[in-house]
């Protein structure tokens, strides 16, 4: 008699019934997701967690497969980030550098550092790098282009630079287009650089950057348009290995890591390997004086266990002390990425 009353008095209260169904589908979603979980059905994420593709046959990239999409701040590594920070405010109070940028990615964790890390800068001899993954997107369409065939009859492209290798190709000679790829990246040939240019169709290279989401660069000198998180948008795909095939990802990160000007590579002990492109910018008014100088470099320190990504842009006087600005960052990254 007492449980007929008790189910007389739930069917004629549609509220309680409502809160009991609601509790009863709560419990039973969660036996569902335990069931789930404890048969690997699903997953639940955890922070930081980067899930990659576990493969040996490319030892400079390492494809992407999975990272965790977290609120803008979470990874923020704050303790690396007030460290970085002070150093870029005591080199500008020094008068070292007018300003520097700073975006930094540690694979081996998913944090990130960004310390002015939106600021724009011309990127200068950097812009190689989307030159090459241009040609190497275009060999998907066109296999024969990297073995083709040209030569340059110009001026040197070179005598202007401050940092400058010895290694650049020679006018008159012929140069496949892979050759003249591999000095416009060790080398920072100019003279490669303005032949390769030239010999490409320039929707394929402007679509390096529309797919990516960048602005295209302009055809105008002292633009700045790119900022080093922008930048390193470059470096994450040929370290992803997600934009370009597996095989020129490797390539194109292999040329740079024999480039011969230190840079980033200067912080860091001798035998790391470090993939790297560097750009540098004299910026001069109407009537010829110089107004800034402008000296990035952006590169990946294949650190044991702790890989990152650290990509530097900097204005100033002098060339010189933006130069060891870069190398003394870079070692103090080094030193800290992993604390």
């Amino acid at each position: 008699m007492q449980e007929s009353r008790i189910k007389s008095y739930i069917l004629k209260s549609p509220l309680l019934s409502m809160v009991l169904f609601s509790c009863f589908t709560f419990l039973f979603a969660i036996f569902l997701c335990w069931l789930g979980y404890q048969k690997g059905l699903i997953f639940i994420p955890t922070p930081n967690k980067v899930l990659r593709l576990n493969q040996t046959n490319y030892p400079l990239i390492d494809p992407l497969l999975l990272c965790n999409t977290e609120p803008k701040d979470f990874n923020l590594d704050k303790k690396l980030t007030s460290t970085v920070k002070d150093f870029v405010n005591a080199r500008i109070a020094a008068n070292k550098a007018e300003n520097m940028s700073v975006y930094l990615i540690d694979y081996a964790s998913g944090k990130w550092v960004g310390v002015n890390e939106n600021e724009r800068y011309d990127p200068a001899s950097m812009l190689k790098v989307p030159i090459m993954i241009a040609y190497y997107k275009n060999v998907e369409t066109n296999p024969t282009i990297l073995s083709q065939s040209t030569s340059y009859t110009g001026d040197d492209q070179n005598t202007g630079e401050y940092f400058k290798s010895k290694n650049t190709i020679k006018a008159g000679q012929m140069y496949t287009i892979e050759q003249l790829i591999q000095s416009m990246i060790e080398n920072s040939d100019n003279t490669a650089s303005a032949l390769l240019e030239s010999y490409i169709d320039k929707n394929s290279l402007y679509t390096v950057y529309t797919d990516l989401g960048l602005p295209v660069p302009a055809d105008a000198p002292n633009i700045q348009y790119l900022s080093a998180k922008l930048y390193a948008y470059f470096f994450r795909i040929l370290y992803n290995g997600t934009y370009l095939d597996k095989k020129y990802s490797e390539r194109a990160l292999e040329y740079m890591t024999k480039s011969d000007i230190p840079g980033i590579r200067a912080g860091v002990p001798a035998g790391v390997t470090v993939a790297q492109k560097f750009g540098e910018r004299s910026i001069y008014d109407t009537n010829g004086a110089l107004k800034d100088r402008e000296l990035h470099d952006c590169g990946i320190v294949y650190k044991k266990d702790s890989p990152y990504l650290l990509c530097i842009m900097s204005r100033g006087q002098n060339f010189d002390d933006l130069a060891k600005n870069i190398s003394d960052l870079s070692q103090l990254v080094y030193e800290n990425i992993d604390k």
